[in-house]
């Protein structure tokens, strides 16, 4: 355990250490090769897609003396077919929180969307995505503080996106579902995304990984159940 610890660790240092690499827009559709691999080897690569500045930027006609200002690749996260077509398997559906709920951490984004949806409410089917709500820096320390750190929650649905048609909302994006209560009560905490999402963003040492993973398996739900999974619901990596 502690040495599958210590690599991620050490892959994660290395892509903080990359400075020629940028993070781009999360949806870039209509940029280059859109084909993308299952969500958890992405996760633990550390990103969907890394692009050379170059062909990110074609449209754009730089010259050489421009694009070497530049970071010379850019990561971005295409939409999955699923979703830009409106077709296809859903595997699962993912939220970035605290361990606990703080209601100084609730976004304001949400509530004066006028779209009638809860706090809480608010799940993605992309890792990605959840994660950057897991640990925040734009508020502080949100997600890094060890009093209360940010996790992923995970929801398995198997369903083509057709059939979810009830958990969609115009007026929240494509990418975002909005699963009713008795689902969201069911979910667990991630702890494969979990862990690696905090090595990656925070390191070995600044992590206090075992401290962390720890207060997870304390984690109760409201039915005083454990409220955690390793990968999948029943237990298994």
């Amino acid at each position: 355990m502690i040495g599958i610890l210590r690599a991620l660790a050490r892959k994660a240092f290395k892509e903080r250490a990359r400075k020629n690499i940028v993070q781009g827009n999360y949806w870039e559709s209509l940029v280059g090769d859109q084909k993308r691999l299952p969500e958890a080897f992405e996760f633990i690569r550390g990103y969907a897609k890394r692009q050379p500045m170059e062909g990110f930027m074609a449209k754009a006609k730089l010259t050489p003396e421009d694009l070497a200002k530049l970071p010379t690749h850019v990561v971005t996260v295409p939409l999955r077919k699923q979703i830009r077509e409106g077709k296809g398997i859903i595997n699962n559906l993912f939220r970035g929180e605290t361990l606990y709920p703080d209601a100084k951490y609730i976004s304001k984004t949400g509530l004066e969307s006028g779209a009638g949806v809860k706090p809480g409410q608010w799940w993605s089917a992309e890792p990605f995505e959840s994660a950057s709500y897991a640990i925040r820096p734009s508020k502080g320390i949100m997600g890094s503080d060890i009093a209360n750190p940010g996790v992923i929650r995970r929801m398995k649905m198997n369903k083509d996106i057709r059939d979810m048609g009830s958990m969609k909302n115009r007026g929240t994006g494509m990418t975002h579902f909005h699963p009713p209560q008795d689902m969201i009560d069911n979910s667990k905490i991630s702890m494969f995304y979990s862990v690696i999402n905090r090595l990656r963003e925070m390191g070995l040492k600044d992590s206090q990984i075992f401290n962390y993973i720890g207060q997870i398996m304390k984690k109760k739900n409201a039915a005083g159940k454990r409220d955690w999974m390793l990968y999948n619901s029943g237990g298994k990596v």
